[in-house]
């Protein structure tokens, strides 16, 4: 898939979200596949912004407004960005694992008598 289809795949639905054609030809005449890979960053980030996501998307510009301004340049996008950050650890959970790896190991003798215990009785 060529930037240009990044770009437009990457784009949410709106109803503004129309002319391809003329995108694409914007899109070559502003030689735009120098900084593909900064814009397709900057139209996910703004997929995921309150000014986009609220009123369903009424405040989504046409692809070709978008290009036309160049709406990306000079955009602060966050560093982390696109970067899944590692899960937090519930601290409780934390420390029980903490626990769990300071603690003695059960004697083979009473794991043997409880295996024993445990097991089903027969009644007949």
């Amino acid at each position: 898939m060529d930037n240009f289809e990044q770009f437009w795949a990457a784009w949410p639905k709106s109803f503004r979200k129309g002319g391809k054609s003329k995108c694409a030809e914007r899109w070559k005449k502003g030689l735009y596949d120098h900084c593909a890979d900064q814009i397709i960053k900057h139209v996910t980030w703004m997929k995921t912004t309150t000014d986009w996501r609220k009123d369903n998307g009424v405040f989504i510009p046409a692809p070709i407004v978008y290009l036309n301004q160049q709406r990306w340049d000079g955009a602060d996008i966050p560093e982390n960005f696109g970067f899944q950050e590692k899960p937090s650890i519930d601290p409780a959970l934390a420390k029980i694992e903490a626990d769990r790896k300071k603690a003695t190991p059960m004697p083979e003798e009473i794991r043997k008598k409880l295996a024993e215990l445990r097991k089903p009785v027969d009644l007949f």
